[in-house]
C-alpha cells in the first residue's frame, strides 16, 4: 500500500504540529524557570531559543526542497514497494543478494572520497539555503545585540539554543521506547 502525496503531507504535518507542540511546552517550562532567575536569563535564553527554531526549521524546509526536487528529477527513485515491505526490511537485507556482498559494497561507497565529495556537493544547496543563511544571522545579530545592551547570559543564552535539538532527540528516543 503506498501512500498518496496528499496522505503523506498530511501525516507530515501532524508530526510538525506534535512536534512544535513540543517545543512550546519546554520553551513555557524555559520561561518559568527564567522568571525565577532574571531577566537577562529570560531575555537570552528567548533570544536564542527563537534562533534555534528558525535554524532547525529553515533547515527541515531546505532540505525536504531539497528532496523533493531530487524526487521530481529522478535523481532519487520512487519506492515501489509497499510501505510494509519497506518497513519490515528497510535496508533489503533479506533480499536475494548475499549480505556479505552487500556490506563490502556499502562501505567502498562510505570510504571513497570522490563519491563524499559528490555527495557534499548534492546538498549543499539544502545546507546553503537562504532561509537557513538568514538564520544564523539572526542567530549571531541577536547575540552581538544582547551583548552590547548588557543583558547577554552565556549560560541561558547556550541552554535556550540547546532546547530545540535536545528536545528533539529527546522525542525522537521516546517514540522509540514506544
Amino acid at each position: 500500500m503506498i501512500l498518496s502525496t496528499n496522505m503523506q503531507k498530511k501525516i507530515l504535518m501532524i508530526d510538525i504540529k506534535k512536534v512544535l507542540i513540543l517545543f512550546v511546552t519546554v520553551d513555557i517550562l524555559l520561561i518559568l524557570f527564567s522568571i525565577y532567575l532574571g531577566n537577562n536569563w529570560l531575555i537570552s535564553s528567548q533570544f536564542a531559543f527563537f534562533a534555534s527554531i528558525l535554524i532547525t526549521a529553515s533547515s527541515f524546509f531546505g532540505y525536504k526542497k531539497m528532496v523533493e526536487k531530487k524526487i521530481a528529477s529522478g535523481d532519487i527513485p520512487k519506492e515501489d514497494r509497499d510501505d510494509l515491505e519497506i518497513i519490515d526490511d528497510k535496508h533489503d537485507l533479506y533480499g536475494k543478494e548475499d549480505l556479505n556482498e552487500v556490506i563490502k559494497e556499502e562501505r567502498a561507497k562510505i570510504t571513497n572520497f570522490k563519491t563524499t565529495a559528490l555527495n557534499l556537493g548534492k546538498t549543499a544547496t539544502g545546507a546553503l539555503s537562504v532561509f537557513r543563511l538568514l538564520s544564523y544571522g539572526a542567530l549571531f545579530l541577536s547575540c552581538l545585540y544582547l551583548n552590547r545592551q548588557e543583558r547577554l547570559n552565556i549560560p541561558a543564552y547556550l541552554i535556550g539554543l540547546a532546547i530545540v535539538p535536545l528536545t528533539a532527540i529527546l522525542s525522537i528516543f521516546f517514540k522509540k521506547i514506544k
